[in-house]
């Protein structure tokens, strides 16, 4: 039974890596997005309005090429697969793509239809008279028609990594950035607002990533056309797990949503420095652990119908560490290099100095989480797998609930560093109320083994932040981005040998036991 884990894990880490490689470029490509966005609008007014307005299919986005609505699909899904054959479980696909498109176009006339009252819902703090407020309403109306092209991509999606497919679905975002970027590039000339042009682009970006979706679909042997009935047993036991799987994966994003809120009732400029913060701190989320729960959860829910408890948490366990020795680095190294990172990717055009160290300011206040936003990524993919919807969901409505109170009482301290610190301290707190749950699961050696490396790491990570804190020291302001990029990455190759080398020598193990475990481990 046990040589069926490392064999396992092996290939949960190669579809790991081909999910991750794609998410690096994707997020790479988002970078070079935002830093467009910053030249362009820099922050102000226009710019608090066109991320409030983005805040909404952002969240959707993030609901769906996050994999966080397939969990709610794939483990029925997965299921109907293996016990009823294809041809049934293509049968649940296709009600379900009718469904959600049918709701899709109602959501997007009644959001077009009721834009106002959602901006006076969301953005409390714009007045309805002002500049902000008109904008904001014209952006959420030309971005709704994004919500039936996402409710869509979230069931090809699922289809895809069901069945053991992560190239088009993990190459989506990809083509959402680039469409962006090249919408804003091409079409800011055509129109009064460079705002419009990002929205369109933000469209067209979800329309493209559909369609990406579709050829990969048809060679899995998938007709879109066959006739079927508009209701599938699936899709009840899909829709009962579908608000809980929703609210208990994407507390953070629903945390982030509510600190939009927030922070339109300060000053002009923090919905944006908020949202740029964000986006760093996600990079080393996404590029890890949403990848390999993205990978995990199809595997855990096969695991379920075909294999043994054991195997399942020991792939889990094995999962479970990796994600530790990744996150707890890049959290101390981002903190140590948030200044320079900041000024490397956004000071330019309209992102000015002042604009860095308020960005940079927020952005601590996020990584003080990071472990937590990444730690709940993981765990909940177990419960789901599990088809356990209602521990993640209380654990998330918890949280959501603090953070709420928290971010009204931290805003009026601290400002939108405060509802930054909420939204790591609610995580944290989600993460405490799921442990039992996943700590329940795992035998002795497991629970002591995870524990001996999230030690480790967390010493290394330490030692490599107080060096490279140090080194960060040096650098000058005011230089060229070429010189400032030059000295960011020898500051990354310094933290890497930094924590790797206290790792091996401090502890007499490396990273590379890491891996042999995870591929070797027998017995």
């Amino acid at each position: 039974m046990d040589s069926v884990v490392p064999k396992k894990t092996s290939q949960l880490l190669k579809k790991t890596g081909v999910v991750g490689g794609l998410t690096l470029v994707s997020r790479m490509l988002g970078f070079v997005r935002d830093a467009f966005i910053a030249w362009l609008l820099g922050v102000g007014p226009g710019s608090d309005a066109f991320f409030l307005a983005f805040r909404i299919p952002d969240l959707l986005r993030k609901f769906f090429s996050d994999g966080m609505l397939t969990l709610s699909f794939v483990p029925v899904f997965t299921t109907c697969l293996i016990e009823d054959g294809p041809k049934r479980a293509f049968a649940m696909a296709r009600a379900c793509f009718l469904s959600v498109s049918t709701a899709g176009v109602l959501l997007v006339v009644a959001g077009i239809v009721a834009a106002p009252m959602v901006v006076r819902v969301i953005a409390p703090g714009f007045s309805p008279d002002s500049y902000t407020y008109d904008l904001a309403v014209q952006l959420i109306r030309v971005m709704m028609p994004y919500i039936a092209i996402v409710a869509l991509l979230a069931v090809s999606m699922g289809v895809l990594n069901a069945m053991g497919e992560f190239a088009a679905p993990g190459a989506g975002p990809i083509v959402f950035n680039l469409s962006i970027i090249l919408s804003a590039f091409f079409l800011c000339s055509r129109f009064s607002s460079a705002t419009l042009a990002l929205a369109l682009g933000v469209v067209l970006g979800g329309l493209f990533q559909f369609l990406l979706q579709v050829p990969f679909l048809l060679k899995k042997g998938f007709k879109f056309f066959e006739r079927t009935a508009f209701h599938h047993p699936g899709m009840s036991e899909t829709g009962r797990r579908l608000l809980p799987s929703l609210v208990g994966a994407a507390g953070f994003q629903i945390n982030l949503f509510v600190a939009t809120i927030l922070a339109s009732t300060l000053s002009s400029g923090s919905i944006s420095f908020l949202y740029y913060a964000e986006r760093l701190v996600q990079f080393p989320m996404a590029l890890f652990a949403v990848s390999i729960s993205t990978v995990l959860l199809p595997e855990l829910s096969m695991e379920k119908v075909q294999g043994p408890a054991a195997v399942v948490s020991g792939v889990f366990a094995r999962a479970v560490k990796a994600v530790c020795c990744v996150t707890l680095p890049a959290m101390f190294g981002l903190a140590a290099l948030r200044v320079p990172v900041v000024s490397l990717l956004f000071e330019r055009g309209a992102f000015d100095r002042l604009c860095v160290e308020e960005t940079a300011s927020a952005l601590l206040f996020f990584i003080l989480g990071l472990w937590a936003f990444s730690g709940n990524r993981i765990f909940v993919t177990l419960f789901h797998a599990r088809s356990d919807v209602a521990t993640p969901f209380w654990a998330s409505v918890k949280g959501i609930g603090f953070n709420l109170l928290a971010g009204l009482l931290f805003g009026q301290v601290l400002g939108y560093r405060g509802i930054a610190l909420s939204v790591s301290a609610a995580a944290a707190l989600n993460f405490f109320f799921l442990v039992p749950g996943v700590w329940s699961s795992m035998d002795r050696l497991m629970k002591k083994n995870i524990g001996i490396w999230t030690c480790k790491s967390l010493f290394a990570s330490v030692i490599m932040y107080g060096s490279v804190t140090y080194g960060v020291s040096f650098i000058p302001d005011g230089i060229s981005k070429a010189a400032l990029l030059v000295r960011v990455a020898g500051m990354l190759i310094l933290g890497v040998v930094v924590y790797t080398g206290t790792f091996v020598l401090t502890f007499k193990k490396g990273l590379g036991q890491l891996a042999q475990e995870l591929d070797n481990r027998a017995d």
